[in-house]
């Protein structure tokens, strides 16, 4: 492999944007607690302009520096002066290293699983026995998964999401748009609730929601790893289900999600493409084509709320504040629509946080394989939270519900909820 042919031209070209200003290093929430040159997004770049002009190998070590401490958050991406879009850099080059160097046993295992709906199905099965079986407070209370305690995971679904509902479900009334809805694995294995308050409060607005059953893991955790073989699986059969389709938005309650449809297919598959690799102009095409359907639940609601029924007012209000997730407001650019839902409901206070956008410390299996890292940040944005006094944090990305809704003060009492299902309260009954 050469390393000329590392990245496409347009990735690599994107390396000589950097002015080397440090900009990036008052947000980047890696360096802020390890204060390593190397951990920063400038030092990262430096490193991958040096390895794709091939003064600098692509080494194991080299590996470990530039990806193992990168939580692909985008904070770089969202504060260069210069536009240096640190991730896609970054995810290329830890593709590459992963076709050098293979993928870790147990994660190439669990991207197996998640690129497939029969064995993702079978494990959440498997999972939720087990834990009826032989889990309890106190076995699970001493069970760590990197920062993560696991008697603070939620339990799983008791049947898939999808299997729950109708797969198509019409409002009562005129129908005023029709999306499909792309709901992603931890609504349809661990949030439930999440995927109920979309399908209730849609069609209450005159909009027809097709879930289709067929759909599988969006594949974002899988290419951001580096095996984008194995998520070009995913990838192909989300084109074929969702791009191409006569509707008026497809819709992803999942910021992950969002930003893996909206933003990184189209740069993947191009990229793929470029390079000579198995992947089509159509591919591409298609993608491009559902990037500009996609849209985060709140946005469509935020876009036509004029469709919502008037919720019924209360004299009791909970005091609830926002937490941004990284792949909806830096990969996005969605900040104001989720708060619009929250201040409009009548039964709620809404405060703001201190750093609301700032990372919660999960980046998928970087807190699994960093935790004390992970907790250093995940502990800034639970002190954030706290201070606040809210009964209800809420936030649009099953990842940070979970990470943060696992180091929460159970004593406390606080929820970790999506927006949609503080809308969905307010609106029951009417």
């Amino acid at each position: 492999m050469e390393n000329t042919a590392l990245l496409s031209e347009n990735t690599s070209e994107n390396i000589y944007h950097c002015i080397k200003c440090g900009l990036c290093l008052a947000h980047c929430p890696v360096y802020k607690e390890v204060l390593l040159e190397e951990a920063s997004p400038r030092g990262k770049v430096q490193l991958s302009k040096f390895v794709t002009e091939g003064t600098l190998p692509l080494s194991e070590e080299i590996k470990g520096v530039l990806f193992d401490t990168c939580l692909l958050c985008g904070s770089c991406v969202a504060n260069c002066p210069s536009g240096v879009h640190g991730a896609n850099l970054f995810s290329g080059l830890r593709w590459r290293a992963t076709q050098r160097y293979g993928t870790n046993w147990k994660k190439k295992a669990f991207f197996q699983i998640l690129a497939s709906k029969w064995k993702m199905s079978k494990m959440a099965w498997f999972g939720a026995w087990a834990r009826r079986t032989f889990g309890g407070a106190w076995i699970e209370g001493k069970i760590k998964a990197g920062a993560l305690s696991v008697d603070g995971i939620p339990a799983l679904n008791k049947k898939p999401f999808s299997q729950t509902i109708e797969e198509v479900i019409k409002p009562k009334g005129e129908t005023k748009a029709r999306v499909l809805y792309f709901h992603g694995c931890a609504t349809e294995y661990l949030y439930g609730d999440i995927g109920n308050a979309v399908v209730d409060v849609l069609p209450r607005m005159g909009v027809e929601v097709k879930t289709p059953r067929e759909q599988v893991c969006c594949g974002l955790p899988i290419f951001m790893s580096g095996d984008r073989d194995t998520s070009l699986k995913s990838i192909r059969l989300a084109l074929e289900i969702f791009s191409g389709k006569d509707v008026d938005a497809v819709i992803v309650d999942c910021a992950t999600c969002g930003a893996a449809l909206k933003n990184e297919y189209p740069h993947l598959l191009k990229e793929l493409h470029d390079l000579g690799m198995d992947v089509t102009a159509g591919e591409v095409k298609a993608a491009e084509e559902l990037a500009a359907k996609v849209k985060d639940v709140t946005v469509f609601i935020d876009e036509h709320k004029d469709w919502l029924p008037t919720p019924e007012d209360t004299k009791e209000k909970i005091r609830v504040t926002y937490h941004d997730p990284c792949h909806l407001v830096k990969g996005q650019k969605v900040n104001a629509q989720p708060r619009n839902i929250l201040r409009a409901l009548p039964n709620v206070e809404f405060v703001e946080m201190k750093g609301a956008d700032d990372c919660c410390g999960g980046g998928g299996s970087f807190q699994v394989e960093h935790p004390e890292t992970s907790l250093k940040i995940t502990r800034r944005k639970i002190d954030n939270i706290y201070a606040t006094k809210a009964q209800v944090v809420t936030t649009c990305c099953p990842g940070c519900n979970l990470t943060i809704g696992d180091h929460l003060d159970k004593e406390k009492g606080m929820q970790v909820m999506h927006p949609l299902q503080l809308l969905q309260k307010a609106l029951a009954g009417r």
